[in-house]
């Protein structure tokens, strides 16, 4: 073995993790964003000795096993990694938590949930689930909807969705007068589901509808609902995500839903453009996928810039020294920061804001008031 001088060659790259728990429409996405966020800290001096990313892909929720992703989050922790970021779904982002206190490696988790957090876990989340339902609650307030109906799927994390509406809905002096919950997948028996759940509730009258889901059953159900005829004014939280594909735009005709894409945030229309014009050959994809990838990275490797010593454990407290990076999600004013007791990074009152799909085209529709 050759002995060599620390003193006088370049620093070896930091070992990052990514634990990339979701299809290749999604993943390959963050990896191309990954890499060009990594290029700027390297360019800007700030992180002279560059990133090397491990990368692991699970197959995990909903369809897989939970435990295929815990698997793979320890396997990075062996390879060396300094910090693991992934576990974009949120069972993954709730599940891994107490592997990543156990091991004492940070961990980012990516999903919905607001409780995926933890000592070593920090959240930079795609949809925040309190901020999508009091947005929600906002809007069905503003509209003078007192009586609704609400849908909802088996995931776990779905019930986060559904105590925080019940006490939105108390605040804002909403009734909910039914619900139904879905099955999380795709299961041949859905289209009788609902057609039994529209005619149910359209016989209870409601003012409106609430929809909570955490996949692509979503999708099905707001076809569903707008080939019906039933004409609600209806709502859903960032499962509304589809409706950012236009091939797939027409099943949310008259839907308005939660986003995390506002037109005023310059952060990701500006970074959007840079993508693709770097990434020419890559599908497109909708802001708000682009924003949360280039959020939660941008937030590891300030962390790991700010770490005090390139351990573990440097890395944690360098994320909690981590303040008010102007984030591409939500509105013009959101930001990321974390602290010692405080690991929800995303931050501010227009984390999610509102859009409708109206004559085909998906458009602002709006902004959380406060109630």
């Amino acid at each position: 073995m050759t002995r060599r001088d620390q003193y006088q060659e370049l620093g070896e790259p930091v070992k990052i993790g990514l634990l990339l728990d979701t299809p290749p429409k999604f993943a390959d996405h963050a990896e191309r964003i990954y890499d060009m966020i990594a290029a700027k800290y390297k360019a800007s001096g700030r992180l002279d000795r560059g990133v090397e990313f491990v990368k692991r892909f699970p197959w995990g929720p909903p369809a897989g096993s939970i435990q295929n992703s815990i698997n793979a989050f320890h396997e990075l922790c062996d390879l060396g990694c300094v910090a693991v970021i992934g576990g974009n779904h949120a069972d993954d982002s709730i599940a891994i938590p107490p592997y990543a206190d156990a091991r004492k490696v940070p961990f980012i988790g990516l999903g919905a949930t607001a409780g995926g957090m933890s000592e070593w876990a920090f959240s930079i989340c795609w949809s925040s689930i309190p901020h999508d339902v009091y947005t929600m609650a906002s809007w069905l307030k503003q509209n003078g909807h007192k009586r609704v109906v609400m849908t909802w799927d088996r995931a776990d994390h779905a019930l986060e969705n559904v105590l925080h509406f019940r006490n939105a809905c108390a605040r804002a002096g909403i009734r909910i007068l039914a619900d139904e919950r879905f099955p999380q997948l795709l299961v041949p028996s859905l289209p009788d589901i609902f057609a039994r759940t529209v005619d149910e509730l359209k016989a209870l009258k409601p003012d409106a509808l609430a929809h909570f889901g955490t996949g692509p059953v979503s999708s099905h159900w707001a076809g569903f609902v707008t080939g019906s005829g039933w004409d609600i004014p209806r709502i859903m939280n960032d499962a509304f995500y589809g409706a950012a594909f236009r091939e797939a735009r027409a099943s949310y005709e008259g839907w308005v839903g939660t986003t995390m894409w506002d037109d005023d945030n310059r952060v990701i229309a500006e970074f959007h453009k840079e993508y693709f014009e770097r990434h020419p050959e890559a599908p497109w994809a909708g802001h708000e996928m682009v924003a949360l990838y280039r959020d939660g990275i941008t937030a590891l490797l300030e962390g790991v810039t700010l770490a005090p010593i390139l351990t573990p454990d440097g890395v944690r407290r360098g994320l909690e020294l981590v303040q008010l990076l102007p984030a591409a999600s939500g509105g013009p004013r959101t930001c990321i920061s974390f602290g010692p007791y405080a690991h929800r990074g995303t931050q501010g009152a227009d984390v999610m804001v509102l859009r409708r799909v109206k004559d085909g085209e998906l458009i602002m529709e709006g902004h959380i008031e406060l109630f």
